[in-house]
């Protein structure tokens, strides 16, 4: 407001604040949309980023949209992961929704790739969620 006509916003800092309030705001949309709808379904792989840090790429979420009759596919984030095991993906995955405000007890599906720490069937992600949550489906895997 105070800088006039001339302000073309090219600072990294100012571009980076807004890529995160547009992003912040298109989450809290696709989370509206999400709460607004009966169940969900969770899809989550791991990626390295450049800076050598383990994360989720996931959160993606899917959803029916009643009213148009449309399977929604949504990136809600990426989250930093620090504990490798399934149980360690396991609480990150559902502290990161319950954090978002999606309510856990709608989660009616998972969907992994092939990674033995994800889909594992005695100690993955997969079967530590579906101990917690046995309404939460697997049979998704992507590749």
């Amino acid at each position: 407001m105070n800088i006039g006509g001339r302000s073309n916003y090219t600072n990294s800092f100012i571009q980076n604040k807004l890529i995160n309030t547009f992003g912040h705001l298109i989450q809290s949309q696709i989370v509206t949309n999400v709460r607004k709808y009966n169940f969900y379904t969770v899809l989550a792989d791991e990626t390295t980023d450049i800076s050598q840090i383990e994360q989720f790429s996931f959160l993606c979420i899917r959803y029916f949209e009643d009213q148009s009759y449309k399977i929604r596919e949504d990136f809600l984030t990426f989250v930093p992961v620090y504990h490798f095991t399934g149980a360690g993906l396991d609480n990150t995955a559902l502290e990161t929704l319950s954090s978002l405000g999606l309510d856990l007890k709608k989660m009616r599906g998972q969907g992994y790739d092939g990674a033995a720490t994800m889909r594992g069937q005695f100690r993955g992600v997969q079967a530590s969620i579906k101990e917690k949550l046995p309404q939460a489906l697997s049979p998704l895997f992507f590749a």
